[in-house]
């Protein structure tokens, strides 16, 4: 009888005991202003990208599988967040599915991307300071922020290659793929593949956008497409 009499306080102590064992811990985070094609398990979608950088300039992306509860997603915006992390129970988790719940708590600070400013294409026209003359081989360059991509032509060769990091003012591309074509006149496809291979930092000014080595000094300059 006694022992029926203080069931219900073992049993409030085992829920208490079970809730007091949930780890919940704090994060924060920054999340990238695109995302990204992923494979999560099921099949190809797009995913967060997300960093716990303290800055958003020295931000390494990795991918976010797992879906963050109240969080809206802007593309074109940086967005800091702090979220709390549940550790669930494994056994109650399917096998695609994260074994941590993510729930935003707020939304610490939202800005628009600067990099998507030069998410463009380019036509080239100074290499070095030096104006362009031909209106034949004029090479090109196409950034794509969202994709970390860029590609072109250097007036003769095709190419095309991987973004490595953009911030508000400094660029750095990959090793470029390109197709090997010997046209008639190399000149300017030779100094703008020097030009290029030295860029640094970046400015845009309108429809302008202007690219300098380590030193300072502009490499190349080009004006918006159409």
């Amino acid at each position: 009888m006694k022992l029926l009499q203080n069931l219900p306080i073992i049993i409030l102590a085992t829920v208490l005991s079970s809730c007091g064992s949930t780890k919940k811990t704090t994060a924060t985070y920054w999340v990238n202003s695109a995302k990204v094609d992923c494979d999560a398990g099921a099949g190809k979608t797009t995913c967060l990208q997300v960093s716990k950088a303290e800055n958003h300039e020295n931000a390494e992306w990795s991918n976010f599988y797992a879906p963050i509860n109240g969080f809206t997603f802007e593309p074109g915006y940086l967005q800091k967040i702090e979220v709390t992390e549940t550790q669930l129970d494994a056994e109650g988790v399917p096998a695609d599915a994260s074994s941590i719940q993510y729930d935003l708590i707020k939304v610490l600070e939202k800005k628009q991307d600067p990099k998507l400013a030069i998410h463009d294409i380019w036509a080239t026209t100074h290499i070095n300071g030096k104006a362009i003359e031909s209106t034949t081989t004029v090479p090109t360059l196409e950034i794509n922020t969202t994709e970390m991509r860029a590609s072109g032509t250097n007036g003769c060769n095709n190419y095309t290659g991987q973004i490595k990091n953009i911030t508000s003012d400094t660029i750095e591309f990959g090793a470029m793929a390109s197709t090997r074509k010997m046209c008639m006149d190399m000149a300017i496809p030779d100094r703008f593949d020097k030009a290029f291979n030295s860029i640094s930092t970046y400015k845009k000014e309108g429809l302008t956008l202007s690219f300098y080595n380590e030193a300072g000094d502009e490499t190349l300059r080009f004006k918006k497409v159409d």
